[in-house]
């Protein structure tokens, strides 16, 4: 669900890029959305976000931290379609 992917896009966001500059969050939610349409990708956020290797936010237990208001606002606007990403579908 719509509930369901802005948590998990706050979750990943959080724990990889909470240091990182506004623009910088909304690019790791943008990746995660860019590789759901690609179809080298898994075709979902959760498989995307879980894929083995993916994210060292999943590996390393940060996925779990509760995300901050900056992290849910940064998925929203990956969300809605700002890609400060550039596209990537890869990690920077």
């Amino acid at each position: 669900s719509d509930s369901n992917n802005l948590n998990l896009l706050a979750k990943i966001i959080y724990g990889e890029a909470r240091g990182e500059p506004y623009n910088g969050m909304v690019a790791v939610g943008a990746v995660v959305l860019n590789r759901v349409s690609n179809p080298n990708f898994p075709s979902t956020v959760a498989g995307v976000i879980y894929q083995s290797g993916a994210f060292d936010a999943v590996s390393d237990g940060q996925i779990n931290l509760d995300p901050s208001k900056q992290a849910f606002n940064a998925a929203r606007d990956a969300l809605n379609g700002w890609d400060p990403s550039g596209r990537s579908n890869l990690l920077f």
